[in-house]
């Protein structure tokens, strides 16, 4: 009978949970914080006559999406043989942060695409447009 306090095998899952979690999180954390940074930059654009801050917040947002996606990718643990399911912790364990590092990518890139569909309206209109 498995035991619910078995070891969760030879990974080391304090690095690698938090570097699960972050590819999950980044994109919309990251989106988020875009569009409340280019709402107030947006004032300070239309004042100074000059967008580039609006350019540079996406840019760094793309920025740091790749880098969650890139720590979620080498987050990934090693493949195997899964061809049999199991029940042990072990391998469930190692199934599932597949699971989360596929999710985190996919939602990085999501994420990714979504930052640069907002960033059409700073190229073709104006800060001061209304």
């Amino acid at each position: 009978m498995p035991s619910s306090t078995l070891h969760r095998g030879s990974l080391d899952w304090g690095w690698r949970l938090a570097a699960l979690w972050t590819g999950v999180l980044a994109g919309p954390l990251v989106w988020a914080a875009l569009l409340e940074t280019n709402y107030t930059l947006s004032y300070v654009a239309c004042e100074q006559r000059h967008s580039w801050m609006l350019y540079l917040s996406t840019g760094i947002a793309v920025l740091l999406i790749a880098l969650a996606a890139l720590t979620s990718w080498r987050a990934a643990p090693p493949m195997g043989d899964d061809a049999e399911p199991s029940i042990d912790p072990r391998e469930t364990a190692v199934v599932r942060a597949r699971f989360m590092v596929i999710g985190g990518l996919a939602l990085c890139a999501w994420f990714t695409l979504v930052i640069l569909a907002t960033a059409i309206p700073t190229v073709i209109l104006h800060p001061c447009t209304r």
